[in-house]
């Protein structure tokens, strides 16, 4: 559809392992994915997912948070960033603590964390940004400058059916629930915790003495799947995003073979049940 289109520049945020960086870039590498990861970043020095950059030769860098929220960064904070804090504090959605005079402190913290990273990200001139295990909520100011002109160009794996166990233990919180189909998701960042638009959806069986290691190997390789094609449709321009009356954000994939890929990934989800 689109053969002169030049691929979609990626930066990549982790925390860990990076198991989605290495899909994205073995699916770039064989030509399957029309995109290029052009910067790789971490919130944790001992993130692996780092590695496995500098391997593919993407430029990578740490931005480490717990060193921004923890040590001495006084002769940082600006009287702006302090007055950002204030605006923001009423929005943003990650920090709980009640004593506010305490929650701006470490939010003004939290900005000086992501402002680093936003340049660190910038420094790749990137189309999209994709959380890929970035164990972090972001805050309005970092969405508002990825949104700006264009808006919704940060996206996000989940592994679980969104909006059914959002926050970290996605596989977990399936699992101990009792389900029988868990699932992942890929979705728009927003500023709630996994709030954002969904993009698409897998699901996958959970049969009956099956431990959680096996559910969530069953659901990483849809994850894999999952994200690289949602990726594809961005590149060939398949994602409408649309607002309904109520206000709230849903997209719409203009694609012909939408049914056969749903098909596909219940099918490969099947075949690699113990249950089978």
């Amino acid at each position: 559809m689109a053969s002169n289109r030049k691929n979609l520049r990626l930066a990549i945020l982790i925390s860990g392992g990076g198991t989605n960086l290495q899909a994205i870039l073995d699916r770039c590498a064989a030509g399957l994915l029309p995109a290029k990861v052009v910067v790789v970043a971490a919130d944790r020095p001992d993130a692996y997912g780092l590695t496995r950059a500098r391997r593919a030769g993407v430029p990578s860098h740490v931005v480490d948070y717990s060193r921004y929220l923890s040590g001495a960064m006084d002769s940082r904070i600006s009287p702006e960033l302090e007055v950002l804090a204030e605006s923001l504090d009423s929005r943003q959605r990650i920090l709980r603590e009640s004593d506010r005079p305490k929650r701006l402190r470490r939010l003004v913290r939290l900005l000086l964390a992501e402002n680093e990273m936003i340049r660190v990200i910038e420094s790749g001139q990137p189309d999209y940004l994709c959380l890929a295990g970035f164990m972090r909520l972001v805050t309005p100011h970092f969405l508002a400058h990825f949104h700006g002109a264009r808006p919704w160009r940060v996206l996000n794996i989940h592994p679980a059916l969104l909006p059914a166990f959002p926050g970290r233990r996605g596989y977990e919180d399936t699992f101990d629930y009792g389900c029988k189909w868990g699932g992942v998701t890929v979705h728009f960042v927003d500023e709630g915790e996994d709030t954002g638009p969904i993009l698409a959806q897998a699901v996958y069986p959970i049969w009956p003495d099956e431990d959680l290691e096996a559910v969530r190997s069953r659901g990483l390789e849809l994850e894999y799947e999952l994200y690289s094609q949602c990726i594809r449709w961005l590149w060939d321009e398949r994602v409408e995003v649309r607002r309904r009356e109520d206000g709230r954000w849903f997209t719409v994939i203009h694609d012909p073979s939408y049914p056969r890929i749903l098909k596909e990934w219940v099918d490969r989800a099947m075949s690699s049940a113990s249950g089978s």
